[in-house]
């Protein structure tokens, strides 16, 4: 019987790793595999060199999608293989430094392709990607911002059905994500690091900021919120699972996920998570909103929504899925292309 770590693992997050990427025979043989927390990321991790090879050689062959798509998947496999098990900072750094390694390989493979920005921020640099569909000089854009312990990467595919709507995409890691947080713990203004990188693409002349929307999964869906109410750019917000507050959780939770939110939140992950709110924010939202719930969702449950759109002043809709888990990823073939027409219909 495997150890409580990984049960705790495979019993809430299966659906969002089966949703990114991962091959459900992989997932089936790596269950069995798996049996205590110190095998979780090497095994992750041979994994993910293996697809990494896959990329190398179908890269050598010319065949530059199938290395593309091997790539993200092999950045992915890294993503799992570290985002909660963060105790050995040796190990963790390592799988987040070969996710990069990845996606930049992918980068310039899949279609369309990845360009690479670096946004200056409080001393250091965010890294981010933006995608841009084919055929349209001045897109409209959406930015992506992740979860509290979610990295750009796990965001492509949710930018893919965006993309498809004609719609450019940019996601990007703030304080307290991917490897950022090693140099910088998530904050509770996230509006502020959202601020910076809106400024930076704002100067650019291939996207149409007037056509400009905001979404977020998690805790990016509550940053996203209180992006939107701060900043007049924005023409729309998505927010997915998220909360009013996540305050008076930390007690609660299991201690691998505790353990996680001290890298992302730092030593006082608690203090932190009790100041995040909505509360003097959620009344200046003025754009319309779109809030996604998934009614099995223990740890963002629908009344968080319900009491945010009580607050908002602008146009709002609120959808609960009664069979969705946390972020809906048990059902993402209907909500994130859902979502995505959501967007293209109010960017028109």
């Amino acid at each position: 019987m495997a150890d409580r770590n990984v049960e705790v693992a495979l019993d809430r997050f299966t659906w969002r790793m089966l949703s990114q990427y991962v091959s459900p025979w992989e997932f089936e043989q790596l269950k069995q595999k798996v049996q205590t927390w110190d095998q979780w990321t090497p095994e992750w991790c041979r994994l993910a060199r293996k697809h990494a090879e896959s990329g190398d050689q179908a890269a050598a062959a010319g065949h530059r999608l199938t290395a593309g798509t091997a790539y993200i998947r092999a950045a992915l496999y890294y993503h799992w293989a570290t985002f909660l098990s963060v105790q050995d900072q040796k190990q963790w750094t390592a799988g987040m430094e070969a996710m990069g390694a990845c996606w930049k390989k992918a980068g310039p493979l899949v279609e369309p392709p990845m360009e690479f920005v670096e946004i200056p921020f409080d001393g250091i640099s965010l890294p981010g990607y933006l995608r841009k569909p084919a055929g349209i000089a001045r897109p409209p854009l959406t930015i992506l911002v992740p979860g509290g312990d979610s990295t750009k990467e796990e965001l492509y595919d949710f930018g893919e059905h965006i993309l498809k709507r004609g719609i450019a995409v940019f996601a990007f890691d703030g304080p307290g994500q991917g490897l950022v947080s090693a140099q910088r713990k998530l904050r509770p203004d996230f509006e502020v690091p959202v601020r910076a990188v809106t400024d930076l693409l704002a100067r650019r002349s291939d996207l149409d900021m007037k056509k400009l929307a905001i979404g977020g999964i998690s805790y990016g869906g509550l940053f996203a919120c209180r992006a939107a109410a701060f900043d007049d750019r924005f023409k729309a917000v998505v927010s997915v699972s998220s909360w009013y507050t996540p305050a008076g959780r930390f007690p609660t939770m299991d201690p691998l996920s505790q353990t996680g939110l001290r890298q992302y939140m730092g030593e006082n992950a608690q203090g932190v998570q009790d100041s995040i709110t909505m509360a003097g924010a959620a009344d200046k939202i003025k754009v319309p909103l779109l809030q996604i719930y998934g009614g099995l969702d223990k740890a963002s449950p629908p009344e968080h929504a319900h009491r945010v759109a009580a607050e908002v002043k602008g146009p709002k809709t609120t959808l609960v899925f009664d069979d969705g888990v946390h972020v809906c990823n048990n059902l993402h073939h209907i909500v994130r292309p859902l979502i995505a027409d959501w967007l293209a219909d109010t960017l028109k």
